[in-house]
């Protein structure tokens, strides 16, 4: 391609990613509240404490502390979006005195909002644009996974499915940890990727290259985990596949001594930076971990107990199943919350912003791409990128599979990333085949242009 056509192109790319960046950022004062999102703003208060004051006692884990359900949030909760929104709103001239209490799920609409549980219009959308400019960048994140996977067509064509998924949208522009869970996620895979592509690279990989790119998956792995705690999934599929792309390629020695030191290094990397963003666990770090499982083990209990859970294995498939293939927008989980924001959402579902339909036909059309998409990576599998998504895939809907034990849809997000990569491949494969019928050359299915 000549390099006044490849800039053209470039440029179109460009465009493409800001026109859905833009979409995402739209519908920020739009989506309906969240009784999380009060809970989350408090948490920003973290920002006060680290970088304004510079003062990192009011956050290190105290067994007996002053308010114990701040510090519960601390910890179970992530840092990285909590953090973002702080800088946020301090950008905006606001202060830790604007910030509200955390949500009384106790209490009905009327109290917390008497009592300053509910933050003011400023302070939310300031708090919920940081968490849409991450989902923003997740959407840039997933044009690259797909670019890697399938080439350019299924790179828009994933970006788009991905940017107007109505459970991402909901979710990711709430001021809630969703935003950055997708960004860094996201950013982790595409790292994984690249490190599966350039040890595949032949006649031999770039050995700095190989070096920096495990460090940089490494760092964003830790940043992810950061970000939620179920981050671990998609950390632990960018190791397997990292791992596992020797062995599929048949490549002599794959576990040679560099190939550990790398994996080590990147795992050691994404630990540190880990509890780097969580200065609660520098006081007492050994039984942190078991002290967080412990108390998200109890909320998730709680959880089922307060709103019902899945009653056996049957149902939690069934569950998988309608999040996968595509269900309306869970807008609240509590009873009665519909009474008090059914405006909103009416607003929000008649306005263009609250991404595409979710009706049998959108189910048909989507369920059918990604169909079309499994089977053509799954023809590829012993190519380190269709390896890679494959996994992505599989491995988070098994793992959420186990590990949920009701059917909330934000619990489901991790899956919606992969999907829309699979998906867009599957579009970009039919397109070509289209395309081709339409020229008259109806010769099946063929890899899709890479050249950029």
């Amino acid at each position: 391609m000549s390099n006044p056509r490849r800039a053209l192109w470039r440029a179109l790319d460009a465009l493409w990613l800001a026109v859905l960046a833009v979409y995402v950022l739209a519908g920020v004062d739009e989506v309906p509240f969240h009784g999380d999102e009060s809970s989350l703003i408090t948490m920003s208060r973290d920002y006060y404490h680290l970088v304004q004051r510079r003062d990192i006692e009011p956050v290190l884990y105290d067994p007996d502390p002053a308010d114990p359900m701040v510090q519960e949030l601390r910890l179970i909760n992530g840092t990285v979006g909590k953090m973002a929104m702080g800088f946020a709103w301090d950008m905006a001239g606001l202060t830790e005195a604007d910030l509200n209490e955390p949500w009384l799920w106790g209490a009905d609409w009327e109290y917390n909002a008497s009592t300053g549980h509910v933050p003011g219009a400023r302070l939310l959308h300031t708090a919920r644009l940081s968490s849409a400019v991450l989902t923003a960048i997740s959407v840039a994140a997933v044009f690259a996974i797909a670019w890697i996977a399938g080439g350019r067509p299924a790179a828009w064509a994933a970006a788009l499915i991905y940017a107007s998924d109505p459970v991402v949208l909901l979710n990711g522009r709430r001021a809630m940890m969703e935003g950055a869970h997708l960004a860094f996620a996201t950013l982790a895979m595409l790292a994984a990727l690249l490190v599966v592509r350039e040890q595949g690279r032949r006649p031999m990989p770039r050995r700095r290259r190989l070096v920096g790119l495990t460090a940089l998956f490494g760092i964003l792995s830790g940043v992810a985990v950061a970000s939620k705690h179920p981050a671990l999934i998609v950390v632990g599929v960018g190791f397997a596949a990292i791992a596992s792309e020797p062995l599929i390629r048949r490549t002599p020695s794959p576990l040679s001594r560099q190939h550990i030191l790398r994996w080590t290094g990147a795992g050691v990397l994404a630990l540190l930076v880990f509890l780097l963003l969580n200065p609660a666990w520098w006081s007492d770090p050994l039984p942190m971990p078991g002290r967080v499982l412990d108390m998200r083990s109890t909320l998730l209990s709680q959880q089922v107990a307060g709103f019902g859970g899945y009653d056996g294995w049957g149902e939690r498939l069934a569950g998988l199943a309608r999040q996968t293939l595509g269900v309306g927008r869970q807008y609240y989980e509590a009873q009665g919350w519909d009474e008090w924001i059914a405006d909103e959402i009416a607003h929000y579902e008649d306005s263009w912003l609250a991404g595409r339909g979710t009706g049998l036909l959108w189910t048909l059309a989507l369920g059918g791409a990604l169909v079309i998409g499994m089977w053509r990576l799954g023809r590829r599998w012993r190519e380190g990128a269709a390896w890679t998504i494959l996994l992505w895939t599989g491995i988070t809907a098994v793992a959420l599979f186990i590990a949920t034990p009701l059917e909330w849809q934000r619990y489901y997000l991790p899956l919606r990333p992969p999907l829309a990569v699979m998906s867009g491949c599957g579009v970009a494969a039919l397109a070509m085949v289209m395309a081709r019928r339409a020229a008259g050359d109806a010769r099946g299915f063929r890899d899709p242009d890479r050249t950029g």
